[in-house]
């Protein structure tokens, strides 16, 4: 049985467009069109006064509400994103190479090779490459290696997306290659680098930005009065290079991300979580990224350790960085589905997710006027509410 939609506000070929239907069979968009009807017995969906867009792409996210995907249920943070409009995502790992590889063999044998889990579309390591790991455990650090990553490779069963480095770092070129060779978008991320070493990289096949204004440190001065350019004013001309922001004013200050997106546009821009464990939550104290390390989760502060006050991620759900968009940032419906969901989809090179035509993946959410989330659908199936 399939499903069909009528009613809405449909956002097809870049536009949104009432008096069109959208009619799915199996776990495929079968038709958008006037009067476009599903097969006898399937489901109607009544979207009248909502709009229908893509479903949610989130390519970095450690966590949600009551799970961190380094330790916790990863059925519940599926089925928690899915819950929050998001279809596609990549779970982020903050440990060691030892405890990456322990992890993701751990979910591949729970999820049947992720055919349990649809929204995963498979896995991110962020914290083993890198020179810093800031709000992250220090112990997780280690200098990029052949071997190890030919062993965590093999351990995520060839399903890494997007991984993170820092080009200082010895044998990171090296690593830049060998992701390319591979498909997976290799992204700078906690770096004190130089200029010249992210062009380097970039030259070796860098192709993402890591929460970009997040972790990169201000130039100094050369000469007293005269603005120095950094690593993040490279990035902003450098076509090459996609970008991650944080959409939710503390990160990034919204005139930064205004400047980004005239620079880069909206096919070089995705916005992301940083999803933490606490996450989505109410304002209060959780468990953090670190065993341990209590959060305190505040809207306007995101989300900062007990301890020491420290920024340790966002307290954003992706439908919230959807609403930031357009409120926060004033970009137009439309604009905000290409951030969230059609351009993240394309760096992770999923070519049937993140927009809705005939043929494409049946992921779909439904929007009030309000912007709050009325239905999701996955693979063809609806899953809220």
């Amino acid at each position: 049985m399939g499903l069909a939609i009528t009613g809405g506000i449909v956002l097809h070929d870049s536009i949104l467009e009432k008096g069109i239907n959208l009619a799915v069979e199996g776990s495929r968009i079968a038709r958008i069109a006037p009067g476009a009807r599903v097969t006898a017995g399937g489901r109607l969906i009544d979207a009248r006064g909502g709009y229908v867009l893509p479903g949610l792409v989130d390519i970095h996210t450690h966590g949600l509400r009551d799970v961190m995907v380094d330790r916790d249920d990863i059925f519940r943070f599926a089925k928690l994103q899915a819950e929050n409009g998001v279809t596609c995502c990549l779970p982020t790992l903050a440990g060691s190479p030892a405890a990456n590889i322990a992890r993701m063999k751990a979910i591949m044998a729970e999820t049947r090779d992720l055919s349990l889990t649809p929204n995963i579309a498979g896995f991110r390591p962020e914290i083993m490459y890198l020179a810093d790991a800031s709000a992250g455990p220090a112990a997780s650090l280690a200098k990029p290696s052949p071997e190890v990553t030919e062993a965590v490779w093999e351990a995520s069963g060839g399903r890494i997306r997007v991984w993170d480095v820092s080009p200082e770092l010895e044998g990171a070129l090296e690593f830049v290659s060998w992701c390319a060779a591979r498909g997976i978008a290799a992204s700078l991320a906690h770096s004190s680098a130089t200029i010249a070493q992210v062009r380097a990289a970039v030259d070796a096949g860098l192709r993402l930005v890591t929460h970009l204004y997040d972790l990169f440190p201000m130039p100094l001065e050369a000469e007293a009065g005269v603005y120095p350019a950094g690593v993040v004013d490279y990035v902003n001309v450098e076509d090459r290079l996609c970008a991650e922001i944080i959409p939710d004013g503390i990160h990034a200050h919204p005139l930064l991300v205004e400047a980004t997106l005239r620079c880069k546009g909206l096919d070089r821009v995705a916005f992301i979580t940083d999803s933490l464990k606490g996450s989505g939550n109410p304002p209060g104290t959780y468990e953090g990224l670190i065993p341990g390390e209590p959060v305190e989760v505040t809207p306007d502060r995101g989300i900062r350790r007990k301890s020491d006050d420290m920024l340790s991620g966002s307290a954003l759900t992706q439908v919230q960085a959807f609403r930031n968009a357009v409120r926060m940032l004033g970009k137009s419906v439309e604009e905000a589905s290409r951030l969230c969901a059609r351009t993240p989809a394309g760096i992770l090179g999923l070519s049937t997710k993140g927009r809705l035509a005939e043929g494409m993946d049946a992921d779909i959410i439904i929007l009030d006027a309000d912007l709050e989330l009325r239905s999701v659908i996955l693979g063809g199936s609806v899953v809220m509410p």
